[in-house]
């Protein structure tokens, strides 16, 4: 469940339990992932591979670093609050990525100004 019904006044809040859960289990997976790309770094192999495991070991890296920040968020009370604009980003946008720090308008603002 993403949205809980429990909350005061008719007001629907993100089921913190349901988030908090999903991002556990992705952080176990990639915990189990860079454990076992670390075990493959002891057999020799090609420079092409060596690059592929370097750069899936990095992206595992990333992405731990974003579920621990996801997961700070929810203990401080924060998380689902865009941390640019402070709107609430969608319960739908926050159940396709957990660990989205900012609402879809922001995130299109952020990358028509990298370009």
């Amino acid at each position: 469940m993403v949205v809980s019904d429990h909350a005061p006044m008719g007001e629907r809040s993100l089921d913190v339990a349901w988030f908090r859960h999903e991002l556990e289990q992705e952080r176990e997976f990639r915990l189990e992932q860079l454990i076992s790309l670390s075990y493959d770094v002891e057999v020799p192999c090609s420079a092409p591979l060596a690059e592929v495991r370097a750069t899936l070991t990095a992206g595992a890296r990333r992405a731990l670093a974003e579920i621990d920040a996801a997961l700070f968020r929810l203990a401080r009370g924060t998380f689902g609050g865009c941390e640019r604009c402070g709107r609430r980003i969608p319960a739908h946008r926050l159940a396709a990525i957990p660990t989205t720090r900012l609402c879809l308008r922001c995130e299109r603002s952020q990358t028509h100004h990298d370009t």
